[in-house]
């Protein structure tokens, strides 16, 4: 069964009418591998540009470039499959997500070479945003949806924060690498670490709600198995 896609990112709705401008515009030449190659391509410099340590305006660029690049490919390569009536359901899907998690990792490898946080935080965080993503598709099995946000948050919104996030770093990086008093850590170490308390908890909250709603679709299930063996009778 291939899931109905949903998207309920807070920029969603804005996304979603550029992506339908922009679906008709892109050269006949230019099809979906080649999209979903752009966009790891984005990942590859945006990596690079995050290595860099944010130190130069160079850097900084390569970042916006990469993201920019990232969500180009990520974004419209299923839209230009739909669009061209070439998509490949089963196939597409298993290589949307198997690509995101190579662009993830590269990001992840990127930031954590720069030097500006502690060498596990960004795997972390990454760990920690799998496991809810492995949420998500396993919540798939409950309602037959795939939600591409966690709950409001979703690649687009991760992708903007991050930019502000490595404008600032570029901007006032006396304020994000300063050590907090009485803790030993950078203020970005700091942060880093609350946002991942954060994930955590919600992970927990998320996975008690999805047990719950498990359960019920199996109590759904035996009851009509139960009907059905009964009407056989």
């Amino acid at each position: 069964m291939i899931p109905r896609r949903v998207n309920g990112g807070w920029l969603a709705k804005p996304e979603a009418r550029l992506l339908d401008a922009m679906v008709h515009r892109v050269p006949a030449g230019i099809g979906p591998d080649t999209l979903t190659g752009i966009g790891v391509l984005g990942a590859v410099l945006g990596a690079a540009g995050c290595a860099m340590g944010l130190a130069s305006l160079f850097s900084l660029f390569l970042v916006f470039l990469g993201f920019g690049l990232n969500w180009l490919g990520d974004s419209l390569d299923g839209k230009v499959a739909r669009h061209r009536h070439v998509e490949r359901k089963v196939q597409g899907f298993v290589l949307d997500n198997g690509v995101d998690l190579i662009s993830y990792t590269l990001l992840a490898a990127g930031f954590a070479a720069s030097g500006l946080v502690s060498l596990p935080i960004p795997f972390l965080l990454l760990a920690l945003y799998m496991l809810l993503s492995n949420l998500a598709l396993a919540r798939m099995l409950i309602t037959g949806v795939h939600n591409l946000a966690l709950d409001t948050i979703g690649t687009t919104e991760l992708r903007v924060a991050f930019l502000a996030l490595a404008t600032l770093l570029y901007l006032l990086p006396g304020l994000f690498l300063a050590i907090i008093p009485g803790l030993g850590v950078s203020v970005l170490d700091g942060l880093s670490l609350l946002w991942a308390g954060i994930m955590l908890v919600n992970f927990g909250f998320v996975l008690r709600r999805d047990i719950r709603a498990a359960g019920l679709a199996d109590q759904r299930q035996a009851r009509a198995q139960a009907r059905a063996e009964g009407s056989e009778e």
